[in-house]
């Protein structure tokens, strides 16, 4: 059984960035896919981001709007990281999900 299958929300490809406010200074990240319960970003982390870090991600959509998302770290690798959203954040999320041009 693969990864995606055990997912609990299909994840979708976008083209989006976002910020992470962390107690550093960090780079926008590409976010490369989103779901109901989380996100894929292309970015490398400071080595003092560990899985289960808390995050609030600022998403850049357009015309200069952002949607700020609290989430925790659950996979790192050099080049990727993923994200969990927190919990009672749905209408926030799909809001999110509406608004996130897909790259299908």
């Amino acid at each position: 059984m693969s990864t995606l299958d055990k997912r609990r929300h299909p994840r979708r490809r976008v083209k989006l960035e976002a910020f992470l406010a962390l107690n550093e200074p960090a780079p926008i990240a590409s976010v490369i896919d989103l779901s109901e319960s989380g996100a894929g970003l292309e970015w490398s982390l400071p080595q003092s981001i560990a899985i289960g870090t808390p995050v609030r991600l600022s998403f850049l959509l357009p015309g200069a709007q952002t949607i700020e998302i609290d989430a925790r770290v659950v996979r790192i690798s050099t080049t990727h990281a993923g994200v969990e959203f927190v919990a009672a954040q749905q209408d926030v999320v799909r809001q999110l999900l509406a608004e996130a041009r897909s790259d299908d």
